[in-house]
């Protein structure tokens, strides 16, 4: 299963996130994510990089500073047509 922009993803402890882009790198998935109110009414200002675990189907929050430092330009890269339209 592969993510793709608009997908809502829930936790089991009903936290909801909204995907706006997903990437592969070095051969993991990530996804950059929105978190969304639980009833899907509106966004929040909590945006997160994770990565998807296929193997036990859970996603799992991006820390690793170096990590981000090289994913961050690349989500940014793919998003740059949503901002430039003003779809984020």
């Amino acid at each position: 299963m592969t993510f793709k922009r608009y997908d809502v993803i829930t936790f089991e402890e009903n936290d909801k996130v909204v995907v706006l882009e997903a990437l592969v790198h070095e051969g993991n998935e990530y996804v950059y994510v929105n978190e969304i109110l639980p009833d899907e009414s509106d966004i929040t200002d909590v945006y997160k990089i994770m990565v998807v675990h296929y193997e036990d189907g859970t996603l799992e929050k991006v820390t690793d500073q170096q990590l981000l430092q090289v994913l961050l330009p690349k989500f940014y890269k793919l998003m740059e047509k949503y901002i430039e339209k003003q779809e984020v």
